[in-house]
């Protein structure tokens, strides 16, 4: 299916190969180039605009701390002073006008010390006594109940609660000049040296017209806003622009995760870039508004001009190819309608050699091609020839065993007839090992038909040596039918037979057990003979080298290449354990049919 579409999708003539290949591995990926490369590019503005941002709004960030600072150290002069404490702690000392005198020098003594820094700071004091005082002049007249009153007084005063409170969206009632506007409010226990309150503060700074001063003419470079920590907008530099809900919940989730450790991150969302930089002091966070337009605007239009051009180099480098493909088409289809020639000629005719260049060096290597098919063909025909006289010999090869088990059926049935049963048993055991042997297709037998194998190769050692050497198998049931090499037990109890028991008629025992280990099937043959070195020093010297457990690994090998398999041999004094693993491999019981066995002749 997939030649089918490839040859769907790929075009039939050369020519229009050559263009399709240039176009898929070179233009296509110089296009790539171009995009990733402008793709880079824009990257790298996304990274330097980031970090101009990051930079920017950490300079905003060090300004809004250090006003915030600059309020925590007017309630810290307040609140070492000693004249204050005295003025606040025992009122009753002095008259009511020069009290408010007073501490009116002291808030303008403290405004005047910070003139520099462009802030006014609002005081509002209120002692434990009844007394009220304010840095300006309220809307309406001083009132300690109503002050008292209020939430954050009361909070100051709750057991336990905080000495210090920032509120960042505190609405001032009480300043005329600056109605409306939100205040950056501290609320503060001032206490004297023993630790004891002795008034509470709030100290305003109107920081929404320090935060309009500090971002003023930023709108052709973006926007600024100020959230807390719900991400919900507190101040902002352009009323015509907002954060977009999705993307202040991902800021604020980004806090309630603990991802605030990095000063300042970028979020891009619909061709937004916001940078954002968390203010640990405020718990909110700064955030500028870039629209990535004004990032791009000289990329996309060198990506534009860019992009023209190429377009009009790739038609001119089409054509130029097209052009150049024909110089070459033309001549090799000429080539092509004489080959057809040749071909029809059972190629025996040759070429022309005429032409130049390429063509003619093309021409005269389809001539020396003729000739050499030629001459393969004459040898292919003379091997063709050897096969068959092969085969011959191979089946005259297979005639001598068949002979030998017709023969053998032939002693069996005369056996019979003469009530010679141990002729007639051994006849039947030697057939079936005969019977696998002819059988040159499969290499893989059944466990259990070599345990058949094994258990005939057994009862003509016993009625030849009439030994008491029982066999015991022990096999899991389903793997009767697990696939193992022919052969592949019995030589392992023809050693047992010869190595551990050797002539003696004494009594033993061979078990053979099967058992599977994941995807492997063990096999092992156990004896309690005398051992591999006690069978070593009474062996007889041999004329033919024993040859079974050797065969046996290379066939392991050759038959389960890149498999796990092997052969281990483990002896004592008390006998002998041949260990053999391979594959799993089960095979459905099946009934064999039309199949002649040795005893299935008609007695």
């Amino acid at each position: 299916m997939f030649t089918r579409l490839f040859r769907l999708l790929t075009p039939a003539t050369f020519k229009n190969r050559i263009l399709l290949s240039l176009l898929i591995f070179l233009l296509v990926p110089i296009a790539l180039l171009f995009l990733y490369n402008f793709r880079e590019t824009e990257e790298l503005l996304q990274r330097n605009a980031s970090d101009k941002n990051i930079e920017q709004l950490e300079g905003l960030k060090t300004d809004l701390v250090d006003l915030m600072s600059l309020v925590m150290k007017t309630g810290m002069l307040l609140e070492q002073d000693s004249v204050l404490r005295q003025v606040m702690q025992k009122p009753e000392q002095y008259d009511v006008i020069n009290r408010k005198k007073i501490v009116e020098n002291k808030f303008a003594g403290i405004e005047n010390s910070f003139f520099l820094t462009g802030a006014t700071v609002y005081y509002t004091l209120i002692d434990l006594k009844g007394n009220a005082y304010t840095s300006y002049t309220p809307e309406n007249s001083l009132n300690y109940e109503e002050i008292s009153s209020e939430a954050w007084v009361q909070e100051l005063k709750r057991e336990g609660g905080q000495r210090y409170i920032w509120r960042t969206n505190d609405q001032s009632t009480e300043i005329r000049e600056v109605k409306g506007n939100r205040m950056l409010s501290l609320f503060e226990v001032l206490r004297d040296d023993g630790l004891k309150p002795f008034a509470y503060g709030r100290f305003s700074i109107d920081y929404e017209a320090w935060f309009a001063e500090k971002t003023q003419g930023s709108s052709g470079e973006g926007a600024y806003f100020l959230l807390d920590a719900g991400g919900n907008t507190i101040l902002q530099s352009s009323p015509e622009e907002s954060v977009p809900p999705a993307v202040a919940a991902s800021i604020a989730s980004a806090g309630l995760n603990g991802e605030n450790d990095a000063s300042s991150t970028s979020i891009l969302n619909n061709q937004m870039m916001y940078t954002y930089s968390h203010v640990q002091e405020l718990n909110g966070y700064l955030v500028k508004k870039v629209p990535l337009s004004l990032l791009f605007n000289e990329v996309d239009k060198q990506k534009k001009r860019s992009f023209a051009l190429y377009i009009a180099i790739l038609i001119l480098f089409m054509l130029m190819i097209y052009l150049i493909s024909s110089t070459v088409t033309g001549p090799l289809k000429l080539l092509q309608r004489k080959m057809e020639t040749t071909v029809k000629s059972n190629l025996k005719a040759k070429l022309p050699e005429q032409g130049r260049g390429e063509i003619l060096a093309l021409t005269r290597s389809f001539n020396s091609m003729i000739a050499d098919i030629n001459g393969l063909l004459e040898r292919l025909k003379l091997e063709e020839r050897q096969k068959q006289f092969v085969r011959f010999q191979v089946l005259l090869g297979q005639m001598n065993p068949h002979f030998l088990l017709n023969t053998l059926n032939t002693i069996k049935s005369i056996a019979l007839d003469k009530d010679e049963d141990d002729i007639y048993d051994i006849c039947v055991a030697l057939g079936k090992i005969l019977e696998t042997t002819l059988n040159t297709e499969a290499d893989l037998i059944l466990l259990k038909d070599e345990m058949i194998l094994i258990e005939s190769y057994m009862d003509i050692q016993r009625k030849r040596f009439g030994h008491g050497i029982e066999v015991h198998y022990e096999v899991e049931g389903e793997l009767e039918f697990a696939l193992i090499p022919k052969f592949s037990l019995q030589p392992l109890v023809e050693n047992s037979l010869l190595h551990g028991f050797g002539q003696s008629q004494r009594e033993g025992r061979i078990i053979i057990r099967a058992a599977s280990r994941g995807k492997q099937l063990i096999l092992e043959v156990i004896d309690n003979g005398v051992g591999i070195e006690k069978a070593k020093n009474r062996q007889s010297p041999r004329k033919r080298k024993s040859i079974g457990i050797q065969n046996l690994r290379e066939s392991l090998e050759l038959l389960f290449k890149n498999q796990p398999s092997g052969l281990q041999l483990e002896s004592s004094e008390e006998g002998t354990r041949v260990t053999m693993n391979c594959p799993l491999l089960l095979s459905k019981p099946y009934a064999e049919e039309g199949l002649t066995h040795v005893a299935d002749i008609n007695r």
